[in-house]
């Protein structure tokens, strides 16, 4: 919302890209299967922690400015498309496992 200088959606795709870049290289050389799950937890997280720190900044129950964001922001729209977007990326960066079925 430029009007009220609230770009919510901005600030979720970059907490969520800062936190998947320093979350990556550590889990890099686990297996795909593995690292996957660490990586959607991580864009999660990333994506929610500016909400939380905005929250505290201004002295407002982190609770009601998730919701705020969630209605008046389109946070609803913009959290899901993030986490989608990073597992696809994962999973077209990593190589599949060449492990044969016994």
């Amino acid at each position: 919302m430029p009007e009220l200088k609230v770009y919510d959606g901005f600030w979720m795709m970059l907490g969520a890209a800062i936190t998947v870049t320093i979350v990556a290289p550590l889990v890099w050389r686990w297996p795909r299967e593995q690292s996957l799950p660490v990586i959607v937890i991580a864009s999660v997280l990333g994506s929610v922690l500016p909400l939380a720190l905005s929250a505290v900044r201004h002295h407002m129950p982190i609770m009601a400015r998730l919701r705020g964001s969630w209605i008046m922001a389109g946070a609803d729209l913009v959290a899901p498309a993030i986490v989608v977007g990073f597992t696809c990326l994962w999973l077209a960066l990593r190589a599949e496992s060449a492990r044969r079925p016994s």
